[in-house]
């Protein structure tokens, strides 16, 4: 059976349902768009745990989108020039197809954010894609919705200079292996952490083989690109960062996106 509604894209069944068409956020895919600092909520009201894809794709700028599950949430990071557009980026500039989704279950009556990242300030357009099947009964849903994310202007001036290398949690690898975030936080986006600087290094390549010359002062809670370390000859992509008095967080999959919370000692 397949049923459209205002609130399903598509719905189908094994066996024969009743779907009522509500709106988004009292539908068994609930979606509720007032949520703080992020884009949307996403309830499950199925009476069974479910599987879903969530998919992104930018609808008013060209640009890249990388998808990230993190601790049963979605975090969203955005590659793009807000409002105007950027000739010279495409959908999947550095980034492969897989990148743009991510994949999470979500128990019976529980919930999960999705939140996002871009920078330049104004506004863009992020289609997500919401793919699922409920485990208990095979039901299926797929839902596209389009929200606006508000992109923060970039602003150094309220930067600290004070090292904070103990406050360390986590380091963040984007996927295609360009760039890195070095969080004090304990969630995936960087908000509210500590600001200050560490001393860091970057170890380069399928096998971190390529390591930067020197320790370099860098920001935490913000992108830092392979480019930002002035070592001429590191290619992608980072498979680590080097903290200074830490220890070296390893990427297990060199270009692929992670999130690491484990400094080791001479994990290359």
């Amino acid at each position: 059976m397949s049923v459209g509604t205002g609130a399903f894209s598509s719905v189908s069944a094994e066996r024969e349902v009743s779907v009522n068409v509500v709106e988004d956020e009292n539908a068994y895919l609930g979606l509720d768009g007032d949520i703080e600092n992020g884009v949307v909520r996403i309830k499950n009201q199925f009476a069974g745990t479910l599987d879903l894809t969530v998919t992104a794709k930018l609808e008013s700028t060209t640009g890249a989108v990388v998808v990230e599950a993190d601790g049963g949430d979605i975090q969203v990071e955005i590659e793009g020039e807000a409002d105007e557009g950027d000739e010279e980026g495409s959908e999947d500039d550095g980034e492969s197809d897989a990148d743009n989704r991510a994949d999470i279950t979500i128990g019976t009556g529980n919930s999960a954010d999705v939140t996002a990242e871009c920078d330049g300030g104004g506004r863009l357009d992020l289609a997500l894609t919401f793919l699922g099947r409920v485990v208990d009964t095979g039901t299926t849903v797929n839902k596209t919705r389009t929200f606006t994310v508000r992109c923060d202007e970039d602003d150094d001036s309220g930067e600290s200079n004070e090292n904070v290398s103990e406050h360390v949690e986590r380091v963040k690898f984007a996927g295609g292996g360009k760039k890195v975030r070095i969080l004090t936080t304990e969630n995936g986006g960087g908000g509210n952490g500590m600001e200050g600087v560490v001393d860091a290094k970057l170890y380069c390549g399928d096998g971190g083989e390529s390591v930067s010359e020197d320790f370099e002062e860098v920001h935490v809670n913000t992108k830092l690109w392979i480019d930002d370390f002035e070592d001429d000859y590191l290619e992608e992509p980072i498979a680590g960062v080097g903290i200074d008095g830490l220890g070296i967080f390893k990427n297990p999959d060199p270009g692929a996106g992670n999130i690491v919370s484990n400094a080791e000692d001479y994990p290359f």
